[in-house]
């Protein structure tokens, strides 16, 4: 549970550390739904918990303060934990780390919030009491908890959908309340699985995923396969290799490419891989493609999904290179390259929520600069004629749209062949993507 508590860690790293020591699937599960619920909800419940404790939380024990916040998220989330199972689960957890006396103060804070529950919420929506629940009723308070949406509008819906308020604010801004909050709402859901299929298999690999009692469709790219939930390990077409996990908006970056059989691409910021094995697949028969990253562990985990790729047709390997400076490549080595660029994550928080904890305003700025000092870096790496292809998995305007215009005000003769920048959905996530043509 302690790893529940590291708001800037990422949780599936803490995950893979865990779900070794946990045998029954059933309990894996479980454990993946806490771990990942409690990131997406935690300002929501360090928000509540902040009300009923007598002790900031930034005082707590880290014991005591994971204890709280996995206990409320059961209590409030899950409906097939009892309240009272998920507090008494909460208070043993604690007895045994942190003692008795702390048992008992979570204990105390956790009843008190339950105690003040009226349970399902009916009627008109009541913002300042009410816990929206995607896909389900949302919970009501019996007093009001949250901000004053007439006097604070974001601190409410930041609260209450467990988004920083400065962003809450900024999406206000930008799209008023009714998109904001559909935004804000994806955020705390759950995401759907998504798998590309191997190209020409999709139809087949849905109607085995279908009589396997998998709930899969078929989604908008010509490989997607949409699973609203499911676990990748236990599907047999994710392990045998027929299919690769990665959502909808990603697999539209590779084609951005268009590349063609023989021709050399650079895959920079690669890990795990995903897009790499995409390119693999569109050059055929032939071509080799260079997936590059920062860290000696992304590297690793590039080779290690690079072992899984038959060796048959287009070559890679994974390759370190440096954080600063120029790239060890000569210079127009490369037919294509495509940078996906470290970003906010404002288009995928379902999928990463612990960016929520750690992103401040002044990263956009930041993030912006480093955006630059990349497609600079890699720019020079593509040969006359060649492409080069800007991803990000964010959806605010300086790391996209701001960073296409920059770039082509920068490089005269370069041009825009394609892209797209698009909002999260139920079925996919948000990005944004420019392939630019080079003189």
């Amino acid at each position: 549970m302690l790893v529940l508590d590291r708001d800037d860690g990422r949780v599936r790293e803490a995950l893979l550390a865990l779900r070794g020591e946990v045998a029954d699937p059933r309990d894996r599960g479980l454990l993946t739904e806490v771990a990942y619920g409690v990131a997406r909800r935690l300002g929501t419940l360090d928000a509540v918990l902040a009300r009923a404790s007598r002790t900031p939380l930034p005082r707590l024990d880290p014991a005591v303060r994971a204890a709280l916040r996995v206990g409320l998220y059961q209590a409030l989330f899950l409906d097939r934990v009892p309240p009272s199972a998920a507090v008494d689960a909460a208070v043993e957890s604690v007895k045994g780390r942190a003692g008795p006396r702390l048992a008992g103060f979570v204990n105390g804070v956790l009843r008190t919030i339950l105690r003040g529950l009226d349970g399902p919420a009916s009627g008109a929506e009541d913002p300042c009491r009410d816990v929206p629940r995607p896909g389900a009723a949302s919970v009501r308070f019996s007093h009001p908890t949250f901000a004053d949406p007439a006097v604070d509008l974001a601190g409410n819906l930041a609260e209450r959908f467990a988004h920083p308020a400065w962003l809450v604010a900024r999406w206000l801004d930008r799209w008023g309340e009714a998109r904001t909050r559909s935004l804000l709402a994806l955020g705390c859901a759950r995401p759907p699985l998504c798998l590309r299929a191997a190209p020409g298999t999709r139809a087949a690999l849905v109607e085995e995923l279908v009589r396997g009692g998998v709930g899969a469709r078929a989604g908008d790219g010509p490989d997607e396969v949409v699973c609203p939930d499911g676990d990748p390990e236990a599907l047999a077409p994710v392990r045998d290799r027929r299919a690769t996990v990665q959502d909808g908006t990603a697999q539209r970056v590779a084609p951005l490419v268009a590349p063609r059989g023989g021709e050399r691409v650079l895959d920079l910021c690669a890990a795990p891989g995903g897009k790499t094995l995409h390119l693999l697949d569109l050059l055929g028969a032939s071509g080799e493609v260079v997936a590059a990253d920062v860290s000696p562990e992304k590297v690793d985990a590039l080779a290690r999904t690079l072992a899984t790729r038959p060796p048959s047709g287009a070559v890679a390997r994974a390759v370190l290179v440096p954080e600063r400076g120029p790239l060890p490549f000569a210079p127009a080595s490369f037919d294509a390259v495509v940078l996906d660029a470290p970003c906010s994550n404002t288009g995928v928080l379902r999928r990463r929520p612990e960016a929520k904890a750690r992103l401040r305003p002044r990263d956009l700025a930041s993030l912006a600069a480093l955006q630059d000092d990349l497609l600079a870096r890699a720019r020079v790496l593509v040969r006359p004629g060649g492409r080069l292809v800007y991803a990000t998995c964010s959806i605010e305007p300086e790391e996209g749209e701001d960073r296409r215009d920059r770039f082509l005000a920068a490089h005269r003769g370069a041009t825009l062949a394609a892209g797209f920048s698009v909002l999260p959905t139920d079925d996919r996530d948000g990005g944004f993507a420019a392939a630019f043509v080079l003189p």
